[in-house]
């Protein structure tokens, strides 16, 4: 499973697509806020991977990589920044995170291959 948090609706339905087109068959559960995300990580098991994104109602930038890898130590980290927020990407991977994805830039082989890797690290 995958736990997306994001609260652009958008932002979500490009996820989904580019899941789908990546060939991954992994089930895709969202949260639109970090308490959202954290309420269901305390409902079940860990979720193979964790996309998030850094601008969310409840939390901005890397204080939501903290409180996210606080909240489920053990699942993989997968930074969404926006085209002009490269740097805020690099600092997420040095706060923890295992990669980061700049949305609309990542075709769906690139983002396939960005789970699978950080799943396997």
């Amino acid at each position: 499973m995958i736990l997306l948090v994001e609260d652009d609706a958008g932002d979500v339905l490009l996820v989904e697509e580019l899941l789908a087109d990546s060939g991954m068959q992994a089930s895709l559960t969202t949260a639109r806020s970090l308490a959202e995300a954290t309420g269901l990580l305390s409902q079940g098991p860990a979720p193979g991977c964790i996309l998030l994104d850094l601008h969310l109602p409840d939390v901005q930038g890397l204080e939501a990589v903290t409180q996210m890898l606080a909240a489920a130590p053990g699942a993989p980290v997968v930074v969404l920044t926006g085209l002009a927020e490269e740097s805020a990407g690099l600092a997420a991977v040095a706060a923890g995170a295992q990669d980061y994805l700049i949305k609309g830039q990542a075709p769906p082989d690139v983002f396939g291959r960005a789970i699978r890797y950080a799943t396997q690290r």
